[in-house]
């Protein structure tokens, strides 16, 4: 019993950690020169997250070379001081979901009081992964049309995605409609989704959570060639990064209304001569974050952040169906004026002169005694 049970916890322990091993975090590494290009050792590089003020410091090796691992998709500022030069300031360094960029970094000779601030650089290029993607950010998830609000349904943004789903099925519960996707030539619903590195994918290749775009910072689709610490997929893999709070509050609302009053009558309804059938839709929500704080107890600016959204919908859909009810005839077992659809006599047969190969006798006349009823 007792090897039963430390068996299971290993086994816990081990999916824990294959769970960790899927992450969104970015990298961002670089060297330190001086002005005749040689290395710039125990020069202090230090990574600021503009949004929350957080700060990871590290110091160059003797080639002058230094990393960031496990960063955190945001837009950060990089600061590099050494003795005799002056400092070096980058504004504006964008590491998104699992982008390893490379800054390298020439310090000018001065004071450490003398900043050099740089404000316009060449594009930052991604030469420490082989992993190809595009990142679909924030600013495309509320800005570009996406009538169910699915952030999945963006992957048509990025290059070499065919979505092959009824378009109607893409709301937040529509797991399976919004799952028909092929990346890169991979089979449909072969894709991988990771929510802040957490694999989120069912046995039929589903995202069993849909997140709001409210709560999206921004979804990665990652074609062929990525880590092996993504595995699992022969397809694509959407890399998915929620929102987080930073040192000022902000938040949004939206609402969305389809009144049927404001709506046309379909071609068909009006051929026929029938009204226009009530449908109205009705979608709203909202988020709010920033930094934690409780007056006189705790200040949480730049260390403890949350962020909350919440979306709902309102959708009315006429249907119609026939249903068949039987005759007072029929309720007293009469099923001699019954017909089927096919113009036939709709035929009641005795079950209990059910023979071995299959074959029963009908009642007669077509009307069921009332003692077998």
């Amino acid at each position: 019993m007792i090897r039963t049970i430390l068996s299971c916890f290993l086994l816990c322990v081990s999916a824990i950690h294959l769970a960790e091993a899927q992450s969104f975090f970015g990298g961002l590494r670089g060297a330190v020169t001086d002005p005749g290009g040689a290395a710039v050792p125990l020069a202090k590089v230090s990574l600021i997250d503009e949004s929350t003020g957080a700060e990871r410091s590290t110091l160059t090796t003797q080639e002058g070379e230094f990393a960031f691992n496990q960063v955190v998709p945001s837009t950060y500022s990089l600061r590099v001081e050494s003795p005799g030069f002056r400092v070096f300031e980058r504004k504006g360094v964008s590491i998104a979901t699992q982008q390893f960029t490379t800054v390298n970094v020439q310090l000018e000779v001065g004071q450490v009081t003398e900043t050099v601030n740089v404000t316009e650089e060449a594009p930052l290029l991604e030469t420490g992964s082989a992993s190809q993607g595009q990142v679909v950010d924030r600013q495309k998830l509320i800005d570009l049309p996406n009538l169910g609000r699915n952030p999945f349904m963006m992957s048509r943004l990025a290059q070499n995605v065919v979505q092959v789903g009824n378009p109607a099925y893409n709301r937040m519960q529509d797991q399976s409609g919004s799952s028909q996707i092929s990346i890169a030539g991979g089979p449909v619903r072969g894709n991988n989704y990771l929510l802040d590195g957490i694999p989120i994918t069912d046995a039929l290749n589903r995202a069993i959570i849909i997140p709001s775009l409210e709560a999206v910072e921004e979804v990665k689709i990652q074609a062929s060639t990525y880590d092996a610490e993504m595995a699992r997929t022969g397809g694509g893999m959407f890399n998915t990064y929620l929102k987080s709070g930073g040192n000022t509050y902000h938040g949004s609302a939206f609402g969305y209304i389809r009144q049927t009053d404001w709506a046309a009558n379909t071609f068909f309804n009006n051929r026929a001569g029938l009204p226009r059938v009530e449908n109205p839709n009705r979608t709203w929500g909202g988020s709010l974050g920033g930094h934690l704080s409780i007056p006189k107890l705790y200040n949480g600016r730049n260390r403890t952040f949350w962020w909350s959204a919440w979306e709902a919908y309102s959708d009315t859909q006429a249907t119609s169906a026939e249903f068949a009810v039987p005759t007072m005839k029929e309720r007293a077992g009469d099923f001699s004026s019954s017909f089927a659809r096919t113009g036939g006599m709709q035929v009641m047969y005795d079950p209990l002169t059910t023979r071995n190969d299959g074959s029963r006798d009908p009642f007669a006349g077509n009307i069921i005694p009332a003692s077998r009823i």
